[in-house]
């Protein structure tokens, strides 16, 4: 036998070559779970998915250095957040360059100002003034045509109710009843006035 296979066959059997073989081991060990914890993150961050990141998790696993080159080459492109913000970004200019639309509250979806419902989720977008009639946003709790609250009823209506109920004064003086324990009427004022 040659004499360099002879001091191949020593190296292999002394311990610095197990000392070796296990620090290798190791390497490839981390290395392959390093792999998988970044597969993880990556597809956490560029799909929503479900589906699809057990997909790649397992892959990875099951096969370290192909799973990732499949994973590499079926990956989305951009991540969520990139996409979001692309998508943001578009309809800021769409908002912006077309002053017939507004977005809705609820979906982001650009519609027509014209609309009263987002035809996409269903979102109640204008609200019509209980005074004037008047119709604005519904994010918005003044009127901008008369300034009246939405919400409050009109002052004339609450003059009305005021008028047609008799105060527990005069019912409990006219009952001789104490206070406390006279029970307001529904009858109107001009009718007590009368009877008094």
């Amino acid at each position: 036998m040659p004499a360099f296979l002879s001091q191949i066959a020593e190296f292999i059997d002394s311990p610095v070559f197990g000392t070796i073989q296990i620090a290798t081991l190791s390497y490839i060990g981390l290395l392959w779970v390093g792999i998988i914890i970044w597969v993880t993150r990556d597809a956490i961050n560029r799909s929503q998915s479900l589906l699809f990141q057990t997909f790649s998790i397992l892959i990875n696993i099951a096969m370290p250095v192909l799973g990732l080159l499949f994973y590499l080459i079926v990956r989305p492109t951009k991540t969520n957040m990139e996409r979001y913000y692309e998508d943001l970004e578009r309809r800021l200019l769409l908002e912006g360059s077309a002053e017939k639309s507004l977005t809705c509250e609820k979906c982001l979806t650009l519609v027509e100002k014209t609309f009263t419902f987002c035809p996409s989720c269903g979102f109640k977008l204008k609200k019509f003034c209980p005074h004037c009639n008047g119709e604005f946003l519904s994010q918005w709790n003044i009127c901008p045509h008369c300034g009246g609250e939405y919400g409050k009823p009109k002052k004339d209506e609450l003059k009305m109710k005021v008028k047609s109920v008799r105060p527990r004064r005069l019912i409990a003086h006219r009952n001789k009843l104490p206070e406390k324990t006279a029970v307001p009427a529904t009858e109107p004022l001009e009718e007590t006035a009368q009877t008094l």
